[in-house]
């Protein structure tokens, strides 16, 4: 018996050395070292243990989150895929891209409609991140850059929030980060057919959410310079593998280019009138515009500002902002200098692989600097809610820019780890870079989402849906949302998914009035906005007071039953 053991472990030691010393030669191969890769499995295994850790009830629960759901739950039911994705937003006749739909359908198939399911998939899609910032800054500025832009999406309080979520903005991060992923390497190594990654990536950024549409400004920028400076033999290649990329999004786009075709471009005339209305006019100059812009692009997936802590949060965000922005200047100019020393070098015959290193780390730097610099004109100058700082949540319409932000944080922080004094010690610039890691961390954790949705989640909406259903005696059921525009999808999918189907006020022998506090001055119950709902003649007659109970902060829930 002992025998077996000693000869089962000696295979399995064998196989250990043999797979150990694989796993090390391809590293060698790559450049990376076996202990680098380590660090990186153990920031990505943190980065997936505090994004799925407690799941069910991480994320809030809302009328957004029921409407995707129901979207999804509808698809997979009927076995056709959405020719829209979620509305853009209230009163708006435009929608966002359906692929954001279709990339969820496979999660809310397996769950059986369960919302964990999706959420489960929308963290895997969000923990992509951390490995591809690594990638991007590990190539630019070597082992430290790449571990610190992982580190920093590791803990990144932002990301963390919008990995635990329902909402389409959550997965435009993972498609952003991988189209500059696509065509930073399509750039650095001279192989075009990277700019089909960089397409599939875009693809996702876009239809996720309209405002990610600005991602095409870096990628066609990036994609000329790169068209330019082939030979001729080479542009044929880039050209081509360009218009595969191209053809790669508009097939994603399909549903609505035919949608758009057969309704007289309904899609396309919303977009108009929305950018033509009042409330896409600019509140500020120009400059006042990019300041606030830059402070929010630069600031937001190192600080999770300005949605938590708004007004005492404001100095360290723009001192996060500002020193992020003048370090970037710094690394930019010290590479410059630096790859045309290395390049001297080289003329003199030495030198060589110094200058192939340096010449990389200036293009990459240029490459990130200059793409968020394109970025946060376009932004700043063209979306007003880049610009304005409130309470409510506005930041979808810059995160396509968080995957450069946190390779640009990599980068710098490397560079003071790296940097020297006129005496040549490296200490000043070590310490330095071991505080700003440290700083950023400590801030971050400090600034995670709680590990339970203050409304509950959907557990909490699946339980006050629950006590409504006994409410109802097996009739028929309305949900009233006051106000209107608040939407009542976070508690009509849990009854959907029971089987419920809902009816008009008028028609149902229970009417449940969801009232929102946080949008009615006068507050739930007895409000005067419930009162006035109840006495219009849509609400029907003889309807009778049940029970009133509070299914979230700043939700309540009313029942009434209409009497025979």
């Amino acid at each position: 018996m002992s025998g077996s053991v000693e000869a089962r472990s000696s295979v399995a030691t064998a196989v250990a050395g043999a797979v150990t010393g694989a796993v090390t030669r391809r590293c060698a191969t790559r450049g990376v070292q076996i202990r680098e890769l380590a660090c990186l499995t153990a920031i990505v295994a943190a980065a997936a243990a505090v994004r799925l850790v407690n799941l069910p009830v991480r994320g809030g629960w809302d009328s957004d989150q029921g409407t995707e759901m129901l979207a999804l739950r509808d698809a997979v039911m009927s076995g056709h895929l959405p020719t829209f994705g979620p509305p853009a937003s209230v009163g708006l006749y435009f929608h966002h891209g359906a692929l954001y739909y279709d990339l969820l359908l496979p999660a809310a198939w397996l769950g059986n409609g369960d919302p964990t399911f999706v959420v489960a998939e929308i963290a895997l899609l969000s923990l992509l991140v951390v490995p591809i910032v690594w990638w991007i800054a590990r190539s630019i500025g070597g082992q430290a850059a790449g571990l610190t832009a992982a580190l920093l999406a590791a803990v990144s309080a932002s990301l963390i929030g919008y990995s635990t979520f329902i909402w389409n903005p959550t997965v435009v991060e993972p498609g952003a980060a991988i189209a500059f992923l696509g065509a930073w390497q399509a750039w650095r190594t001279r192989r075009p057919w990277w700019w089909l990654v960089a397409a599939a990536g875009s693809a996702v950024a876009m239809q996720a959410h309209v405002a990610a549409a600005v991602l095409a400004l870096p990628m066609a920028v990036v994609y000329l310079a790169d068209l330019r400076r082939g030979p001729v033999g080479q542009r044929r290649r880039i050209l081509a593998w360009g218009l595969v990329g191209v053809a790669l999004v508009a097939v994603t786009y399909l549903p609505v280019i035919s949608y758009e075709l057969g309704h007289d471009f309904a899609e396309t005339r919303g977009m108009l009138g929305y950018f033509a209305g009042p409330d896409s006019a600019p509140a500020r100059d120009p400059l006042t515009r990019l300041l606030f812009g830059a402070i929010r692009i630069l600031a937001w997936p190192l600080t999770r500002w300005p949605l938590v802590d708004l007004r005492p949060a404001f100095l360290p965000a723009v001192a996060v902002a500002t020193s992020l922005a003048v370090a970037l200047i710094w690394r930019i100019r010290a590479t410059r200098a630096a790859a045309m020393a290395a390049a001297a070098e080289t003329a003199a015959g030495a030198g060589d692989l110094a200058a192939v290193d340096r010449a990389t780390e200036r293009d990459g730097l240029r490459f990130v600097g200059g793409l968020l610099l394109l970025l946060i004109v376009a932004l700043g100058l063209g979306l007003r809610s880049v610009s304005e700082v409130q309470e409510l949540p506005t930041e979808q319409y810059h995160v396509v820019a968080d995957p450069l932000v946190l390779v640009a944080a990599g980068l710098i922080i490397a560079g003071l780890w790296r940097a020297t004094t006129r005496g040549g010690s490296t200490a000043v610039g070590r310490v330095a870079a071991g505080l700003a890691i440290l700083a950023l961390v400590v801030w971050n954790v400090g600034h995670w989402p709680p590990a339970t949705a203050p409304d509950g989640g959907w557990p909490a909406a699946n339980a006050a849906t629950q006590g409504v259903e006994r409410d109802t005696q097996g009739g028929s059921i309305a949900i009233v949302a006051v106000p209107a525009d608040k939407g009542s999808d976070a508690y009509g999918y849990p009854l959907a998914l029971d089987g419920i189907a809902l009816t008009s006020p008028a028609d149902a022998s229970t009417v449940v009035v969801l009232c929102d506090s946080f949008w009615i001055e006068t507050g739930c119950g007895d409000s005067a906005a419930e009162a006035v709902w109840l006495n219009l003649a849509s609400a029907g007659p003889g309807l009778q007071f049940v029970e009133r109970f509070a299914a979230a902060p700043d939700r309540t829930l009313s029942v009434y039953r209409r009497s025979p």
